[in-house]
């Protein structure tokens, strides 16, 4: 998680990964006085859940002898970030919050109660401008940048089947967004391979030497990377995962790489090159 490993920190591992999860959001406080106070006034199934729930995760995968001993042995260190989302703070700062409000008898106080609430929350909290930057709403229903599925149109028009799913390599900018948009495309380059190409080893240790991850690479070598030294090898890739399509940004040099290399563009994006693979 983040580059912090068990080796590295041993029992403080899962410290570590609360602080780095958390950073200097309160949310993990407030809701500790949540829990603290259903143990002392409340005993409604509603409220006693949280307790449950909590309880398992601090005795198991938020406990740092069972993290160290067991998780680790088990392999799941890799994904251990994973488990930090399980902590229902969120639905149970909202849920406490609630019950607070609730407890003034006068609307007035109530509508007070819940504008300090706010403002703690805010204060306490990780306001949008911190933790985004260069925030932009949606160009779209589908949550994606409107030239993906420009694209996507492209592609669909100018594929021989229809009725199979299209066989593509994006780029960086793109790969990881088409999953959320059309599940028509067969991505070529796996999310796991890119990220590890780019440097990280949160997806664990690849066989750089298997013909799965070669053929991966010399696709990122060429469309991310824009790494020309062994075309032959992106070739044999491209032929060998059965690409249909090639979808990249727009770049002179690459175009002109790709089209010498049996890459024939058949549209374009303002900002992105659409070719068929025809080797």
């Amino acid at each position: 998680m983040g580059g912090i490993t068990i080796e590295e920190l041993g029992m403080k591992f899962v410290d570590a990964c609360m602080k780095l999860y958390w950073g200097p959001c309160w949310y993990p406080v407030l809701f500790a006085i949540g829990l603290i106070a259903t143990l002392i006034w409340g005993r409604k199934k509603s409220s006693m859940i949280f307790i449950g729930c909590s309880a398992v995760l601090f005795l198991t995968v938020y406990n740092p002898v069972v993290v160290k001993y067991i998780i680790a042995k088990l392999g799941f260190d890799k994904e251990y970030y994973r488990f930090i989302w399980l902590l229902p703070v969120i639905p149970g700062v909202a849920y406490y919050g609630v019950k607070a409000v609730c407890l003034f008898p006068k609307r007035w106080m109530k509508a007070a109660a819940a504008a300090v609430l706010l403002g703690i929350f805010v204060l306490f909290g990780n306001p949008l401008d911190r933790v985004v930057n260069n925030f932009a709403f949606a160009e779209n229903i589908y949550k994606v940048p409107d030239e993906l599925i420009q694209v996507c149109g492209i592609i669909h028009e100018n594929q021989n089947n229809p009725e199979q799913m299209a066989r593509v390599v994006f780029d960086g900018t793109l790969n990881n967004k088409v999953r959320q948009y059309d599940a028509s495309m067969r991505l070529i380059i796996s999310r796991n391979s890119s990220i590890y190409r780019a440097g990280s080893t949160v997806t664990g240790v690849y066989d750089e030497n298997s013909d799965g991850y070669k053929r991966q690479k010399a696709l990122l070598d060429v469309v991310d990377y824009q790494l020309y030294d062994d075309m032959e090898a992106f070739k044999k890739a491209l032929q060998e995962t059965r690409t249909e399509f090639v979808v990249v940004s727009k770049n002179e040099e690459l175009q002109k790489v790709l089209e010498e290399n049996d890459c024939e563009r058949i549209g374009e994006t303002a900002s992105y090159n659409i070719f068929r693979f025809v080797g």
